[in-house]
This record gives structure tokens, sequence and C-alpha cells, in this order.
């Protein structure tokens, strides 16, 4: 049995289930707040709570035995007083997003020993979220698939570098009980971050800081348009985000990661690459077919064939070296000196 493919998410994070604000007419007034200035606001509000509260991280490193391995936040007040706060337990990472700084604050309770997933990835996981009164908007009663990259930029971020665990047993009863070694944390996300002035229901107000403890349980790295590319691997400024212009090479509708003819050359980005197939074992103890990707840049310019488009720098366009049936779609690429080597990767053709 393999847990996967449940992709829980449509466009953005839907992560709660109510009716929008609005008022008696349906008009929606947005109060207008500078992106700056909330950034600062945010991160006072994030960093008061992380001085002022703890979580029970002495159950994590001496486990009772009825523990459930569930974080729990609490005041650092009265029999507390000598607890370690989450300020000193957190890892900070700052983002530029909207010429605005904003700090995303990142607790790892226990790390995982699987692979390790990036902002692009999808992730099998449990989460509950609250804002920083402890309202709960959110609490998964059992895992579920998230496409990071469908999510706020917060929780696709925080997420990343996060690890699952060996993998499950499945139970007589139908359940599954996996494997006590998976990652628990959580992450405190700026209103910047997250839904900012456009949450997506009236469980969470507008201009929320948000927290979510989650559980991560399997990690799958993506290829979303299965063009041989991961797609963190699309993203081309390393910035942690898939929709800058130069992410989008050949300048069409989409960007590089849902686009499987990145240069548009008319040869697929898959063809442009040379692919290995090994099998590997998963965490499950199953072979997988894994996939070994090199990069080929054939008239070393620098820049890989599937971005180039001119891939042997003849000066004559890759596209003008293939010949394609319109009717069909079929790609035949000539050799017209026979020479065992197609025009458009000979630069002597």
């Amino acid at each position: 049995m393999k847990l996967r493919n449940f992709i829980a998410l449509l466009g953005v994070l839907i992560i709660c289930v109510a009716c929008p604000n609005d008022d008696d007419d349906g008009v929606i007034e947005v109060e207008m707040r500078d992106r700056g200035e909330q950034s600062l606001a945010d991160d006072e509000l994030i960093v008061e709570y992380l001085q002022t509260h703890f979580y029970n991280y002495e159950e994590f490193e001496t486990p009772p035995a009825d523990f459930d391995f569930k974080i729990v936040f609490d005041t650092i007040a009265g029999e507390n007083l000598d607890k370690t706060p989450l300020i000193d337990q957190v890892v900070d990472t700052t983002y530029n997003r909207a010429e605005t700084f904003q700090t995303l604050y990142k607790l790892t309770a226990r790390e995982g020993v699987s692979t390790k997933s990036s902002f692009a990835d999808s992730i099998f996981m449990n989460i509950q979220g609250v804002n920083l009164y402890g309202e709960t908007f959110e609490n998964s009663e059992s895992p579920i698939w998230f496409d990071l990259v469908g999510t706020v930029d917060g929780f696709m971020q925080g997420l990343s570098n996060s690890r699952g665990g060996t993998g499950f047993s499945q139970n007589d009863d139908g359940t599954v009980t996996f494997n006590n070694d998976y990652e628990i944390g959580a992450i405190f996300v700026p209103s910047g971050l997250a839904f900012f002035d456009a949450p997506p229901s009236s469980n969470i107000p507008l201009f929320s800081t948000l927290v979510f403890a989650y559980d991560v349980f399997d990690v799958e790295i993506a290829d979303h348009d299965n063009d041989g590319v991961i797609t963190v691997l699309e993203d081309l400024d390393s910035n942690g985000f898939l929709f800058d212009t130069i992410d989008n090479t050949d300048e069409d509708a989409l960007f590089n990661f849902v686009d499987n003819d990145d240069d548009n050359d008319d040869v697929l980005t898959r063809l442009e690459l040379d692919i290995t197939v090994v099998e590997e074992m998963s965490n499950n103890g199953e072979l997988e077919a894994v996939e070994i990707v090199n990069f080929l840049d054939t008239d070393g310019d620098g820049i890989s064939n599937h971005l180039d488009d001119d891939d042997d720098g003849d000066g004559i366009l890759t596209i003008d070296e293939i010949e394609v049936i319109f009717s069909t779609g079929e790609v035949t690429f000539p050799d017209t000196d026979t020479d065992g080597v197609p025009d458009y990767l000979d630069s002597d053709s």
C-alpha cells in the first residue's frame, strides 16, 4: 500500500470551511494597510509570543509511556517560570516579498529521518492551525497530502527542509500506524506570508499571524509537469518562488514548472535531458523506479539544452532544425550529413 496522490489543495491553501466575511449588503470592505508597517507589527507580536510561551519539550526529551507526541504551547508563568521560551528554540528566516521583509519562525520538536522536502514538493501530514490567541481554524483528523506549491507562501517555505519517517504498518482494522520517527514541529507565520488582507474564510481574520503545528509522515519530490526536471530546480533564481519572470524561459503562458517545453523549441524538455532509470528501495521496503537526471549543454554556452533555443550554437534555432507534422504533432529530427547526430545538436550539419 502506498499513501500518496491525495493532493488536498486547489490554488491556495483552503484550510478551513466557512462563509466569507460580509456585511448585510454582501459588500466586503477591506482596510488598507501598509505591508511594511504590518510586517513590523506582526514580527513584534510573534516575538512577544515566543518570549512568553514554551512548548512541552521535556515530554519530547523524555517521553512518558502515554505521550501522544503532540506539541502543546503554554504561558511562562507561575510554576512554569523556569521553562525555556520558544524564542530560544526556533529558527528564523527572512524573505523579501512585495518589497517587504517578512520573518518566519520554525520550531522543530523532533526531526524526521527520511527524504528532505523542498518548498516545491508534496508532503503527507497532519496540521493544526491556530492564531496567536489559541483560536483553532483547522485541525486535520487524518493525514492528507499537501502540494506545497499550491499553499500560502509561509506554509510553503516553513515546511521546506522537513523530513518524514521510515514508513507505516497496516492494522487489522484498516487503520495505519506510522513508525514513530517522523518530523514534528510548528511554524509561526506573519500575515504577509499568509493571507494578509484576503483570508479564505471568516475563521481567519484579516491580517492574522498564524501558527501551524504539524506532523510530517512522508515526502514526495515533485515534478509538476513530468518533464524530468524536479520542480525545485525550475526556480531558476533560487529564491523560493516559482512565478518570477526568469522562471518562464520562453515567456509563454506557462511557468517552467508547469511547461513541458521550457524553451519553446518544439523539443520536449524530457528529450533534452540525459535520464537514467534505476531501482531504489523506498522507505516502505518497496522497489521504486528512480530517474537520475543530468542536464545537457551541447554547445557549452552555460545554458542547458532544455532552456536553450539554439542547442548546438550554430546560429540556427533548434525549432528550425527539426520537422513537425502539425496535423499530428509528431516531431522528427533530420540528420542532414548522416553522421548520427541530428541537425539541432550538430553545429556542422
